[in-house]
């Protein structure tokens, strides 16, 4: 009978290696945290926010994700200071908001102006969430083939698109255009309100052979007031995906999450399920500030 081994205290796992997943069949080994480009944008000074990144890469973080409109510009120009010479050495994804051809070409210039590179690992369609969106993406003269004109020129490596509440509109859409990565939520609480992307769209996305990065793993922040972000992260940890991407305004929530990872902590049991869906619901409906309004549509889903 063999010995049950005694669980990884997070914080002494540190020391150990980041767990990494393929990111999709683009040859990138991601870090199963991708730092995401939020909190620290409008939080952190530039020197906290270039400490935070590297303090990250010290912990074996090697993925990063920002977008043209975090922080009205700061998340990607803060990254760029961070990441100054050592650029080549990480991964990076930025989305852009626009839906047309010529809004769309501006915006990438501009986040690589700000980036401080001229080249972005992977471009995403940002926040396709409605059919009105659908539509003017699916256009000819749309933001996709801006991002395509740019991954002919060398300047993307690859496209994606995410996509926060309506899961419809990101399964269809995966299927009709020739994206190459979804960004989806993955969270917990998803579970709790019954409306989960990880049913119907990442089936469809690893069918496509697509990368999947998973987010609202922490409920945009909402996690705050559970009483442990360790079994919401565990959650999300044993769904399919690639990646999880989650934002930090501290070196120390950056710790608490690369140690809970490091660790490789076991998956949601399902009594541990059923006790934490009435939590998530509660942290979920206590609103600051427009910090979770997204979940409104959930609260319209069918528990």
């Amino acid at each position: 009978m063999s010995a049950t081994l005694a669980p990884v205290d997070p914080r002494a796992a540190l020391t150990l290696p980041m767990p990494t997943r393929p990111l999709g069949k683009f040859g990138w080994n991601a870090s199963l945290l991708t730092l995401g480009g939020v909190k620290w944008d409008t939080q952190c000074s530039d020197s906290e926010a270039a400490a935070l990144v590297h303090r990250a890469i010290e912990l074996g973080v090697n993925t990063f994700d920002t977008a043209f409109i975090y922080g009205e510009g700061e998340s990607e120009r803060k990254l760029g200071i961070a990441l100054e010479g050592i650029r080549h050495k990480v991964w990076i994804n930025t989305k852009i908001i626009d839906r047309t051809y010529d809004g769309a070409m501006k915006q990438m210039e501009t986040s690589m102006k700000r980036l401080r590179t001229d080249y972005v690992d992977l471009m995403f369609v940002h926040s396709v969430d409605s059919e009105e969106q659908y539509h003017e993406i699916v256009s000819p003269n749309s933001v996709v083939k801006a991002i395509l004109e740019m991954k002919a020129a060398g300047r993307v490596g690859h496209i994606g698109v995410s996509g926060h509440w309506v899961k419809h509109v990101m399964e269809r859409i995966i299927q009709e255009v020739d994206f190459e990565a979804v960004l989806c939520p993955v969270g917990l609480f998803n579970s709790a309100y019954n409306y989960r992307f990880v049913d119907n769209v990442l089936p469809v996305a690893r069918k496509r052979d697509m990368a999947v990065l998973g987010m609202k793993v922490y409920g945009a922040g909402r996690v705050q007031h559970a009483r442990s972000v360790a079994p919401y992260l565990r959650y999300s940890l044993h769904q399919d995906v690639d990646t999880c991407v989650i934002g930090c305004d501290s070196i120390a929530q950056l710790e608490e999450t690369v140690g809970i990872i490091k660790s490789e902590p076991p998956p949601l049991t399902s009594s541990e399920m059923d006790d934490l869906v009435p939590e998530a619901l509660r942290v979920t409906q206590q609103f600051e500030g427009g910090e979770f309004n997204w979940v409104s549509h959930y609260l319209e889903a069918p528990r």
